[in-house]
């Protein structure tokens, strides 16, 4: 597999195969740094260019059979509900609205890029040993297990705390404006929800001001760069995409157990259909 990869990713500044590699261990250990002190590390041109390009033009094709939905929901994931004993403007009760086009992954090519790269024991293995986890599996789900995300015009992933412990994402394409990733690291804690920084940060979304000196930072994505990004503790969005050019995401799903499949609602929820 290891000549194959070689097609996909810059081996020669990420040898995933070659566990004793010098250079490896330095892109780990720099990556574990930058997870323990910011929750997120950016391992910039990991795709090769012409991956890239192969990888959107698989997703543009199985783009007319792709599900989109659009939902109005909390920070804390809830959908349109309103707790009538909190505040109207309480960090619960302040509503975004995501949207987005997602291709499930039985819309992918088995022979993509993106596909062979995801479906490869050897990025399995690099996930795991950069996370520090004992063991570490592809999720099962023959929808969910890789997806890619497409942004339109206007389409956002707002405001948000992650259910899973980390996401492995890929970006594709970047817009010509807008579609930036945004977060605070350490938004809360287990001794604290931080309903404030959270409510404050919300409104000021919502009026359009500045988010710098709530602790809001911006992510420099490049098309070609792999995210793993800890989001259960660090609140965090795609703000709206700006112009005609799609925002296109690639979400690799990795589980602690083997043989991980979605339950209906999920698959109704984010893909329309439950096969």
């Amino acid at each position: 597999m290891a000549s194959d990869i070689r097609n996909i990713i810059d081996y020669t500044r990420y040898p995933i195969s070659e566990s004793e590699s010098p250079i490896l261990q330095e892109v780990i250990n720099r990556a574990r740094s930058e997870l323990k002190d910011n929750g997120i590390t950016l391992l910039r041109g990991f795709m090769l260019p012409s991956a890239i390009r192969q990888s959107i033009l698989d997703t543009e094709e199985a783009l007319p059979i792709a599900f989109r939905g659009t939902v109005d929901h909390s920070v804390y994931l809830e959908e349109g509900k309103e707790n009538s004993v909190l505040e109207k403007d309480h960090a619960r009760n302040i509503l975004c609205r995501s949207s987005k086009c997602c291709v499930a992954h039985d819309q992918i090519k088995t022979n993509s890029p993106l596909n062979q790269l995801y479906m490869s024991p050897e990025m399995t293995e690099f996930v795991r040993i950069l996370l520090h986890r004992d063991v570490l599996y592809r999720t099962a789900d023959p929808l969910g297990a890789l997806n890619v995300h497409v942004y339109r015009e206007n389409d956002q992933l707002d405001w948000h705390f992650d259910r899973g412990k980390f996401a492995v994402t890929l970006l594709l394409q970047a817009p010509a404006g807008g579609g930036c990733f945004q977060y605070i690291p350490s938004t809360r804690s287990d001794g604290s929800e931080s309903h404030d920084l959270v409510r404050e940060v919300l409104l000021a979304t919502k009026a359009g001001q500045d988010l710098t000196a709530l602790g809001v930072k911006d992510a420099d994505l490049q098309p070609g760069t792999l995210v793993i990004f800890c989001g259960q503790n660090s609140m965090h969005r795609v703000s709206p995409v700006e112009g005609k050019k799609f925002r296109i995401l690639a979400v690799l799903s990795y589980e602690q157990k083997a043989d991980v499949h979605l339950n209906e609602y999920t698959r109704m929820k984010f893909y329309g259909r439950l096969k």
